[in-house]
């Protein structure tokens, strides 16, 4: 990846020093990593031309949206003092990523929280394959209203039920006894096996770890790649190198207040929870910084065209694609045992808040940190 943006560095500099010498140059997006992404799962070409998000798109602009610049931020850790966080947080600018740690990874160990932490993620994932299904959109492989028997025929309701529904849980399929591990397709041949369909929870907000999965069914299908093979590209392509699978991955520990004064730590069975491990082998760890370098990508460049994205997001509020709507702004949060991740997106400002904790002490203090967090970029 370092040699990637190095030629990518050296081939725009050369491009600027022909512009300053006068040379009118017309750049086009045949090199970005959109590009080449696109091509790869979709066997065609898209050029700058014909994204509806912007026309006049250059390289230099794609390759900004890849690798945005991550700067440690003094004002970043006074706001994490103040709110007595103990975990990882990240602030896309739009422009760069801030970032920050403060407390303990592992607290019997006294290891310190640092911006290379790696924590479990749990349904942070369904808002990335919710921008993988958004690319296939774009790209005319996946249609919102496709049923999903196009995908997986075999599972209940797969008949009635659309992309849309999976996508925002809300299928109306549930399933029970999942398997803990294993790849995608041995997920999905348990979900086959195992899923029930009712008629009158589809269109209806339900998260279920069974979404999850069948949102990967339909990645693998569409792409015709195994659904790992998919989201390692993207990693590989940003560089993100706190992104990996496996839960056992993760280098934080988590902890929680019982009924003694002190924290305990929490048993990795206890996070092995359908809510948390939701892809089994491949469930994702990260930190702060790389899934907002992530959303930059997906939500700002041309890996998804703003008319796709205005088509996905096309309400005042309910849930979408893993987030919790408002307007342009979008959220997430989730409870890990004793931890807790929250993420703050605004789809007009292309900015947004990361906090990944590992010990939440007493009362959920995440909102107001992120509060604050947006009052210092604003």
């Amino acid at each position: 990846m370092k040699k990637t943006l190095t030629w990518l560095g050296v081939t725009v500099g050369s491009l600027a020093v022909f512009a300053g010498a006068g040379l009118g140059l017309t750049l086009v997006n045949k090199d970005s990593l959109a590009t080449h992404f696109i091509e790869k799962y979709t066997g065609s070409s898209k050029d700058s031309s014909s994204s509806s998000r912007n026309t006049s798109s250059s390289s230099t602009e794609v390759a900004d949206a890849v690798a945005l610049k991550v700067t440690k931020s003094s004002n970043l850790d006074s706001i994490l003092n103040n709110g007595e966080f103990n975990g990882s947080a990240a602030l896309n600018t739009e422009k760069k990523v801030l970032v920050s740690s403060r407390g303990y990874g592992n607290h019997d160990t006294k290891k310190s929280m640092t911006s290379s932490s790696k924590f479990l993620i749990g349904k942070v994932q369904d808002t990335i394959n919710g921008g993988i299904i958004m690319h296939l959109i774009d790209s005319g492989k996946v249609k919102l209203n496709d049923k999903l028997s196009k995908y997986d025929k075999n599972v209940a309701g797969s008949d009635t039920v659309t992309v849309k529904e999976v996508m925002n849980q809300a299928s109306g399929i549930s399933a029970t006894d999942l398997a803990s591990s294993g790849s995608t397709a041995s997920l999905v041949k348990s979900v086959n096996a195992n899923a029930t369909y009712d008629p009158a929870s589809a269109g209806v907000y339900a998260d279920s770890r069974v979404n999850t999965i069948l949102q990967a069914a339909i990645i693998e299908k569409a792409t015709g790649s195994k659904y790992q093979t998919v989201v390692q590209d993207l990693i590989d392509q940003l560089g993100l190198e706190q992104t990996t699978f496996g839960m056992k991955e993760r280098t934080v520990e988590y902890y929680q207040v019982g009924d003694t004064v002190s924290a305990t730590k929490v048993a990795t069975a206890d996070l092995n929870t359908d809510a948390i491990n939701r892809m089994g082998d491949d469930q994702l760890v990260s930190s702060p910084g790389d899934i907002a370098q992530l959303y930059s990508y997906l939500f700002n460049s041309d890996y998804v065209s703003s008319s796709t994205i205005g088509k996905v997001f096309n309400t005042s509020g309910g849930h979408i694609a893993g987030f919790a709507v408002d307007g342009d702004s979008l959220s997430m949060a989730q409870a890990i045992t004793g931890g807790r991740n929250r993420i703050e997106w605004n789809l007009k400002k292309n900015s947004g808040t990361f906090l990944f904790s590992n010990y939440i002490n007493g009362q959920d203090n995440l909102s107001t940190i992120s509060s604050n967090m947006l009052d210092y970029l604003n």
